[in-house]
């Protein structure tokens, strides 16, 4: 792909596509396990080279919150796909919208673990004693991502950030 400038790419076939970035929360199956974790990253960091998608993905008291940033019908197809899923259940998307530039340029699938020593980061975000994204406003939750972007290794809680 080249670009072109304004968040507009020109595909091999010569048809344009549009940047987009989705951010959506949903609750965490309660049958999750680590090693379901390390299959959606390993499976899902994959996917998303091969579709030219960057992003972040947090889980914090029982939740996911991600967002997704690439060609509009590939996130989308993505974000379909993570529907189906059944480690994921009540997802909400909170944002989706027409983007410049991404935020996460340099991760295929970035993952931070709310944890005790970045906590106090989810916590500024939150109305209530737990984190709970479902109920979050578009800006706020887009803030929270960058970041936790921005900090991800000095917050801590991350693996292997690609």
């Amino acid at each position: 792909m080249d670009y072109l400038g304004s968040g507009t790419f020109l595909k091999a076939e010569n048809t344009m596509t549009i940047l987009v970035r989705l951010i959506y929360a949903s609750k965490v199956a309660p049958n999750f396990g680590p090693m379901d974790m390390r299959e959606i990253l390993q499976k899902s960091r994959h996917n998303n080279i091969e579709s030219g998608i960057t992003g972040l993905l947090v889980m914090s008291d029982g939740y996911f919150f991600q967002a997704l940033e690439g060609d509009r019908m590939a996130v989308h197809t993505t974000y379909a796909k993570i529907m189906r899923d059944a480690r994921h259940s009540r997802s909400v998307v909170l944002s989706a919208s027409e983007i410049e530039k991404r935020h996460f340029t340099d991760w295929s699938m970035g993952y931070v673990l709310s944890t005790e020593k970045n906590r106090p980061l989810f916590m500024s975000y939150s109305a209530d004693k737990y984190f709970e994204p479902l109920s979050m406003r578009a800006q706020a939750a887009e803030s929270l991502l960058v970041e936790i972007g921005q900090h991800a290794r000095q917050i801590g809680g991350t693996e292997s950030l690609t």
